[in-house]
């Protein structure tokens, strides 16, 4: 039997005192605190609708009506089909309610402390001496299949045959009768606590019975199986089992009576109820917990105690040989069976044509001829432990190639050894990890690290990661006449035209580390007939059909597999090598494989033991936290959530940790996504749109189940997002950053308007007051000094000087009224620069040869009058440079007039400037290239000097038209500054 328990410790409920399970497959639990619904996997408590606590609840009845609930406190409660806890009926008897039965008619029997009752549909009848049960207490009643009802009062046991008015008295008196049960061929049983006896009726017709009497103690509860046996639940002594429902006679090795106690892991020995549901699953509760014990698909093999790991083969006769890490050696067919003791442990096992059987281990290889060991060779390495045989397979001409651990591999012919030279430079590759023989003889070694390597006609090939093999070490083969399989760490793949191809499979970690690859012809039922492929991984069993192989290879998605993996696991132990393959299978259509729980046995054609499919449901939608009513179709969330579960389950009382869901969500999912066992989805950030959720099953038996519709919401366009408002905030967002950038601007432009004119105005306060004070005190001393010199003889020295110095003086007072003029803004005479520029090299009084030349581009425009001093006076001294010191033979003064900038450029082809002073901005000690980036800073002009002794140097300076120009321009202007 498979058991599973579930204690305080698992979330589980204890002191579970009733058991039952309704029409939709659900297994209810009366307890002392309360009731609860169980899925197979999660305990849910049931809450009244008037939230009235229910105690302890003492029976529990499926009926057609619903489920009945019996109380310690006493009355009796239907929660209908939809859920709902009906209201009391009036009538039933006091006390505690002991059992619930329905009948045929679709009547309910109670018996209660204070006597016995029937639910006729309209409310309860007390059933007394009237109809023959004159009893005052009742402590159980039931129905058997033959329509009969027993009921047991507290000293004599009564039945009321189909038909009968009155019940009759059996003549069986007790005053300790506890529970009644009846099985399928229609014998009663009845359990009888103080007297330390089970009762076994037999019905010989109306009114006759005949009993007898199995001596056992302590028996409280009662139920039967299929077979026949009879399972008693005890009040301290756990389980007893009577196969077939009979007193066994004591053998050697065999009990009168099994029995499963707390010591074999029961959840407690103090058993309360039992009941064994559609499936034919037992369960039992107890004061601890809840048991489940099922029968298992994998019939384990009997070995002696202290095996660890196991070496498989099967022999020539289709014997199965296991040969074990503590030396033993045991031959299994049917019910025959012999054991050899060898002295080292057994790491290979093969059978050959040639050799028989060979056994391999850190002492050699050795054959078995009529039941003894031959020593064929000793290893061709110092005999130790570690020396372990890691592979072995023997070729077409009797060779035999055993691969040593940490050696490499050698092969025995012709009576000596002989070592194969490594395939690869890397020490991980030094020996195979697994070999095996294809159908044509060809030999294949497999190594760690997607190595593979095949030997036929003398011949080595190699395959590698270079050729399509991605699987980690290669520790499993298969070799079908169709295509080559190997398994390793991660995953499957098939050889098909000279390269390797992994085999999309679901649920990767289930088929990790893969030992042995074992084909059996597809059932019967299947149209197509093939080979399907037994799975063994250090997850578990794993069948995958021959269908569903070849449609995923042709392109199809989601391969669907089943699952054996609650007992199937691999033993890992680090210490010692695990003998490959781990699977076999014998003649008569058997496979065996060598597991954590021992050497065990599948049916690969048994049919499964379920007969209700799983039912499966979507249970909860939650957004963010919050969870969403489902019952209405389609759903609509309010807002677009950014974390979205939804949770579905499965009803399957059987086999629940055999069921695998995949899922997928129409609109998001492209294909089906496998869940393995999780019962849950979650989603981030799904973006808006209609969603459809699907969800499926897969069983034991590899068939898949759908709930009858899927769930359909619809997560709604954030209101952000939606065009109308995107619409709607560009254009309020383009509008703002242009009004803004409109207001920048013009608070900019009034800004530097007014320092402008803050400047004018200063400038012609300064050049006011120097005129009017310091050229008028000049002019007034100069004509002093004139009426000096006018005394003074013609010829005098002293008048020679004095009117030089009076020449000098009136320069001074010209270049003073000139400086004024530009104060003011004055500085040419004509509103043109290009003209005033023209004069400037008259000015400077540079020669002739020098090629000069001022123009304008585009049509002229009046500036303001602190541009055009700016401009004036960086370009006088541009020129003058260029005149005086870069020794230019050509200069050019370029006046651009654009609509959106005003520039000038002064051009020459002179030595250029010092690269030094270019950094510094002028040389020390002169203040022309500095003053002209002072000037240029002034207005917030651009300057730019490019200067170079091979080309010469370009100044030029420029400025945003709006700032430059006095008038404004016409809209047609301003409109294309704007765009630009």
């Amino acid at each position: 039997m498979d058991h599973r328990r579930w204690t305080a410790s698992d979330q589980g409920p204890t002191a579970v005192g009733a058991l039952a399970q309704t029409v939709d497959g659900y297994l209810w639990l009366g307890t002392h605190d309360s009731l609860y619904r169980f899925d197979g996997f999660e305990f849910e408590k049931f809450e009244p609708a008037d939230g009235e606590p229910l105690g302890v609840v003492s029976a529990l009845a499926s009926t057609t009506e619903g489920l009945w609930v019996g109380f310690r406190i006493g009355g009796a409660r239907l929660i209908s089909a939809n859920g709902e806890m009906l209201p009391v009926d009036p009538g039933l008897p006091d006390g505690v309610v002991y059992s619930i039965a329905e009948d045929q008619q679709g009547r309910v029997w109670v018996a209660a402390d204070e006597g016995l009752a029937i639910h006729d549909g309209t409310g309860w009848r007390p059933i007394g001496q009237e109809r023959g049960f004159t009893g005052r207490h009742a402590r159980a009643v039931h129905v058997d299949t033959d329509g009969y009802i027993w009921a047991a009062s507290e000293e004599e046991l009564y039945m009321l045959p189909p038909g009968a008015p009155s019940f009759m008295g059996t003549g069986i008196r007790s005053q300790s009768f506890s529970a009644i049960a009846s099985s399928p061929s229609g014998d009663v049983w009845i359990t009888d606590r103080s007297s330390e006896r089970l009762l076994r009726l037999t019905n010989k017709g109306f009114a006759s019975v005949e009993f007898e009497e199995i001596p056992i103690s302590n028996a409280s509860s009662i139920v039967l199986d299929e077979q026949g046996g009879a399972w008693l639940g005890t009040r301290g002594s756990g389980l007893y089992y009577l196969a077939d429902g009979k007193m066994h006679v004591p053998t050697e090795g065999r009990d009168v009576i099994s029995s499963y106690t707390a010591r074999d892991g029961l959840s407690s020995d103090y058993v309360l109820a039992q009941f064994i549901d559609r499936d034919g699953t037992l369960w039992v509760g107890t004061d601890a917990g809840l048991d489940r014990l099922d029968r298992n698909d994998l019939t384990p093999l009997a070995l002696s105690n202290g095996v660890g790991s196991t070496a498989l083969a099967v022999d020539d006769d289709g014997l199965l040989w296991v040969g074990s890490d503590n030396g033993q050696l045991k031959g299994i067919r049917n019910t025959r069976h012999s054991t050899l003791e060898v002295d080292m442990p057994i790491n290979s096992l093969v059978n050959s044509e040639q050799h028989g059987l060979l056994i391999g281990g850190h002492q050699g290889i050795f054959s078995l001829a009529d039941d003894e060991l031959v020593r064929i060779a000793a290893l061709p390495v110092q005999s130790t432990p570690e020396s372990a045989v890691r592979a072995m397979v023997v070729g077409k001409n009797g060779d035999i190639w055993v691969s040593v651990n940490r050696e490499g591999l050698f092969v025995w012919s012709h009576e000596q050894w002989q070592y194969i030279d490594p395939f690869s430079d890397s020490e991980r590759q030094v020996m195979p990890v697994s070999a095996s023989r294809g159908p044509s003889g060809k030999l294949w070694f497999g190594y760690r690290d997607n190595l593979l390597v095949s030997y036929a006609e003398q011949t080595f090939e190699r395959w590698s990661y270079q050729e399509g093999l991605d699987i980690g070490h290669v520790t499993a083969m298969l070799h079908l006449p169709e295509r080559t399989w190997v398994g390793g760490q991660h995953g499957l793949a098939y050889l098909k035209d000279g390269r390797f191809h992994r085999l999309d499979l679901p649920a990767a970690e289930s088929f990790q580390n893969i030992y042995a690859l074992v084909a059996v012809p597809a059932e019967k039922s299947v149209e197509e007939p093939g080979m399907d492929i037994w799975v063994h991984s250090r997850g578990g069993i794993f069948k995958l059909p021959a269908a569903e192989i070849d449609r995923v290879i042709a392109g199809g998605d989601t391969l669907l597999y089943s699952s054996h993996d609650h007992i199937g696991r691999l033993p890992m132990d680090p210490h010692k090598v695990l003998p490959l393959p781990t699977g076999v299978s014998t003649p008569e259509g058997s496979l065996w494989f060598a597991t954590g729980q021992g050497v065990v046995r599948v049916d690969p054609h048994k049919p499964s033991d379920m007969t209700h499919p799983p039912v499966i449901s979507i249970q909860a939608l939650t957004a963010d936290g919050v969870e969403i009513d489902i019952s209405a179709a389609p759903v609509r969330l309010s807002a677009a959530p950014q974390r979205l579960v939804i949770d579905y389950s499965a009803l399957n009382l059987a086999a629940p940790e055999n069921m695998r869901f995949q899922y997928r969500l129409s609109g998001h999912d492209a294909q089906w996504v496998d869940a393995g066992r999780s019962r849950q989805a979650v989603f981030s950030r799904l973006p808006p749109g209609n969603y459809e959720f699907h969800v499926r099953v897969l069983d034991v038996s590899g068939q898949f189940h759908r709930p009858n519709k899927a769930l359909i919401f619809n997560v709604p366009q954030v209101f952000y997002l939606r065009p109308w408002f995107l619409l709607l905030f560009s254009g309020a967002l383009l509008a703002l950053v242009f009004w803004i950038s409109r207001v920048y601007t013009q608070r900019e432009k009034a800004a530097l308007r007014t320092r402008l004119e803050e400047r004018f105005h200063e400038r012609e306060r300064i050049a006011r007051e120097l005129h009017d004070t310091l050229l008028q005190s000049v002019q007034g001393m100069m004509l002093s000094f004139q009426a000096v010199a006018d005394s003074l003889p013609k010829e005098s020295r002293a008048r020679h000087a004095m009117e030089h110095a009076l020449d000098r003086a009136e320069q001074v007072i010209v270049e003073g009224r000139d400086r004024i003029t530009g104060l003011r803004g004055e500085i040419a005479p004509a509103e043109d620069l290009a003209v005033a520029f023209q004069l400037l090299q008259q000015e400077a009084d540079a020669s002739v040869s020098v090629a000069y030349r001022v123009s304008n581009v585009g049509q002229p425009l009046t500036l303001r009058n602190e541009v055009r001093d700016v401009f004036y006076q960086v370009g006088r001294e541009a020129v003058f440079n260029a005149l005086r010191h870069a020794e230019a033979t050509q200069i050019s003064v370029t006046f651009t007039y654009a609509k959106d900038r005003f520039e000038m450029l002064v051009a020459d082809d002179g030595v250029g400037i010092d690269p030094l002073y270019q950094r510094m901005r002028g040389r020390p000690g002169h203040g022309g290239l500095r003053g002209i980036y002072e000037l240029a800073d002034r207005i917030e002009a651009t300057l730019m000097i490019v200067s170079s002794d091979r080309s010469g140097t370009r100044i030029r300076l420029s400025l945003s038209g709006t700032i430059a120009y006095a008038k404004a321009l016409d809209d047609k202007q301003n409109r294309s500054i704007r765009a630009g």
